[in-house]
C-alpha cells in the first residue's frame, strides 16, 4: 500500500473513531436533538447537556444489533434456547407465585396467563436477566451513531426522557438491554409510557421492578397494541402436500382455505370458520417446518417482529399452561 493512502486512512479511522467516543453533548446530532427537547418539552439545555456529556458510547451495542440471532439460527436452534427444562421449571416457579395476578390480568384484558407468563419468561427469564447497560448510554449510542434505525432510535431516547420525568426516574441509572428495553417485559420507553399499568394499585407504574405490575402491563400491550382476540388461535400446523410455494416472511393474516391447498400446504386441523391466516416457514436442519398464523399470531408480533419469537412464545405457553 501507498505510504500516504495508509496514513491518511489511519487518521480518518483516528478521526472517525475519536468522534465516536467524544462528549455526545458536542455532538452536532445531539446539539440539534438538545434544542428539540427544549422548544418542544421545555427541557433546560443546561441539564440535557450534562446527561449527553455523561452518556457513553458503547461499541457491543452496535456490534450485537448488526448480528441478531433471529436472522441466522434454524428453528430447532432458536427453540432449544427458549423452550427449554430450565425456562419451563422457571415458568412454573413464576406461576406458583403469582398465579392470582396472572388470572386477573386474563379477566380484564382477554389475554391467556400462560401466554403473559410465556413472554416475561422468554424476555427475562421472570426478571433474572433485565439487561446491564445504561438505557442513556445504549440509546444515545443508537440514536447518534447507528445511522440505519438512528430515526427510530431518537424517538425512543426522547421517549425515555420524558418517562423518567413523568415517572421522577433517575434516567441515568437505569440498565436494560441492548436496544434500551427495560424491566420484566423488555418495554422499550415507548411501549413504557402507553402501556405500563399500576396492576398493584400501589401508586406506581413500576415494571422495571415490579413483578404484578409487569403482568398487567404485557397484556394491556397485548390487548391494546396487539389487538388480542379472545377465542381465536394463534397457531396451527400445516402439512405440505405437494411442492410448496415460496413463503415471504408476513404477519399479517390474508389467506383463506381454499387458496392453502393451491400454496402446496394442507391443514392439520379443521381451522374454525371464515379465519384468515398467514403461512410459515420454519427453517431446520433438514428442511422445513409449515405452521399457519392467526390474528392472535399477529398479535404476538407486535411485541416482537420475529416468526422465530412469537413461535417460541406459541410453544412455551402450551408448556406452561399445565401449571394455571
Amino acid at each position: 500500500m501507498n505510504i500516504k493512502k495508509y496514513y491518511k486512512i489511519l487518521i480518518i479511522t483516528l478521526f472517525a473513531s475519536q468522534s465516536l467516543y467524544s462528549d455526545y453533548s458536542e455532538n452536532d446530532e445531539t446539539v440539534e436533538f438538545i434544542d428539540y427537547m427544549a422548544q418542544k418539552h421545555g427541557y433546560e439545555k443546561p441539564y440535557l447537556e450534562a446527561i449527553f456529556q455523561r452518556a457513553k458510547y458503547q461499541e457491543r451495542v452496535v456490534r450485537i444489533m448488526n448480528r441478531q440471532p433471529e436472522g441466522t439460527m434454524t428453528w430447532e436452534r432458536y427453540r432449544g434456547i427458549m423452550v427449554n427444562e430450565s425456562r419451563i421449571s422457571a415458568g412454573k416457579e413464576f406461576i406458583n407465585s403469582h398465579k392470582q395476578d396472572l388470572k386477573r390480568a386474563e379477566k380484564i384484558y382477554g389475554v391467556p396467563a400462560e401466554i403473559i407468563a410465556s413472554i416475561i419468561g422468554i424476555e427475562t427469564r421472570y426478571g433474572r436477566i433485565k439487561g446491564n447497560i445504561r438505557v442513556i448510554d445504549s440509546l444515545s449510542t443508537l440514536a447518534f451513531d447507528y445511522p440505519r434505525r438512528s430515526k427510530f432510535f431518537k424517538v425512543q431516547l426522547e421517549e425515555f426522557l420524558l418517562l423518567s420525568r413523568e415517572e421522577n426516574f433517575n434516567l441515568e441509572e437505569i440498565e436494560g438491554s441492548i436496544a434500551g428495553a427495560m424491566g420484566y417485559g423488555q418495554f422499550m420507553p415507548d411501549s413504557y409510557r402507553d402501556y405500563a399499568v399500576d396492576f398493584d394499585n400501589d401508586g406506581v407504574r413500576d415494571i422495571l421492578n415490579n413483578p404484578v405490575d409487569a403482568i398487567g402491563s404485557v397484556a394491556n400491550f397485548l390487548n391494546k397494541k396487539g389487538k388480542w382476540k379472545p377465542n381465536v388461535p394463534i397457531a396451527m400446523r400445516a402439512k405440505a402436500i405437494s411442492e410448496v410455494k415460496e413463503i415471504t416472511s408476513s404477519f399479517k393474516p390474508y389467506m383463506t382455505e381454499i387458496e392453502l391447498e393451491k400454496f402446496g400446504l394442507e391443514a392439520t386441523k379443521i381451522i374454525p370458520s371464515n379465519l384468515k391466516f398467514v403461512p410459515i416457514s420454519l427453517n431446520l436442519e433438514d428442511g422445513y417446518e409449515y405452521w399457519l398464523g392467526f390474528d392472535n399470531y399477529q398479535s404476538i408480533s407486535r411485541y416482537n417482529r420475529s416468526k422465530l419469537y412469537v413461535m417460541a412464545v406459541f410453544e412455551f405457553s402450551n408448556s406452561l399452561s399445565k401449571f394455571l
